[in-house]
């Protein structure tokens, strides 16, 4: 057999093999998952950031305040015109204010609270070079590294302008990094802003999680059924349409009520439903028919984001469950 013969043997069993597993696979949704900010901010609608001291403060500063403004939740002032009356007004945005200072800086520039801190970045450029090595050929190899790392500590807090207290703090470290490698010499360096970016940008994620409710994706993993009910709502799932897939699993389980795969199925749909108390029962109707650790850690599962729930609720990000 000769190599072109050869290679299209290996892809056509690779293609089999991917297929065989597939088809053997539980079928499978990614699901958005809101999540409750670390603090209820509910009812603070306007905020500012304000000097950011530190290496990277400014920079920190000026993408914090693009994010804020791009998550929809606030209104932000604008730091222009923030630093414009702190100046005219002889006060201090950094963050060291005593109440009656807070409460005229609210005032004076229409917002709640203030995001002021510290952010401080180091950059370290790291080359070593491994040995020499033959190949079989005799050639000799020596592969040349360069790995570019960045490190941000960051420490911001947000203060109530209406208190003067700090309603809450955060310290953050971020590291990235990047490398390049080539083969008897030296690479170029990697790309240091793209590195410092990446650093300061998953900072800036991390106190966003803090301040304002935010998405994840997950994977749901249905348990497999060759009923066309359940075939059909795992299709409803995977756009989105809970409620319909929810009657389908119904139908599904009416059908086969002695199968502890429709019961779980059907606790899932009721768990992205939102109908937790359904959800736990399905889960334990499944457990009861064929005892499993799966079915009994779904449950805790249901507990989780019903408590995640009641605290959006309270955030004021999503409106009570009738």
């Amino acid at each position: 057999m000769d190599f072109s013969l050869k290679c299209n043997f290996y892809i056509r069993a690779i293609f089999f093999l991917t297929m065989v597993l597939l088809s053997a696979c539980a079928p499978s949704v990614r699901v958005p998952v809101l999540k409750p900010a670390e603090i209820n901010l509910r009812g603070i609608d306007k905020i500012a950031v304000g000097n950011i001291g530190g290496n990277i403060g400014s920079t920190v500063a000026d993408l914090l305040t693009s994010r804020l403004f791009e998550s929809d939740k606030f209104t932000v002032v604008d730091r222009n015109d923030l630093n414009r009356i702190m100046r005219e007004q002889q006060l201090d945005s950094s963050g060291a204010v005593d109440t009656n200072t807070a409460v005229k800086m609210g005032k004076l520039i229409g917002a709640a609270c203030l995001v002021t801190g510290n952010a401080n970045m180091k950059y370290q450029l790291r080359r070593w070079k491994t040995k020499p090595w033959q190949d079989k050929e005799g050639r000799w190899h020596q592969f040349y590294n360069v790995k570019g790392i960045a490190k941000v500590n960051s420490t911001l807090k947000v203060i109530g302008l209406t208190t003067g207290q700090i309603l809450a703090v955060k310290s953050i470290y971020k590291e990235a990094n990047d490398s390049n490698l080539e083969d008897n010499q030296w690479p170029s360096d990697p790309d240091k802003d793209a590195i410092v970016s990446a650093a300061v940008n998953d900072t800036i994620d991390r106190f966003m999680k803090m301040i304002a409710p935010y998405t994840v994706y997950i994977t749901v993993e249905f348990q497999k059924s060759k009923l066309p009910e359940s075939e059909t709502a795992v299709n409803f799932a995977k756009q989105g349409l809970w409620k319909d897939a929810l009657k389908q699993f119904e139908l599904a389980k009416a059908e086969n009520p002695t199968d502890p795969s429709c019961w779980y199925n059907l606790g899932l749909a009721y768990e992205y439903n939102f109908m937790f108390g359904q959800a736990i029962d399905a889960f334990k109707e499944a457990n009861k028919i064929n005892p499993s650790e799966k079915y009994i850690s779904r449950i805790g599962d249901v507990n989780r984001l019903q408590a995640e729930r009641k605290r959006l609720e309270q955030q004021g990000a999503v409106k009570p469950e009738i």
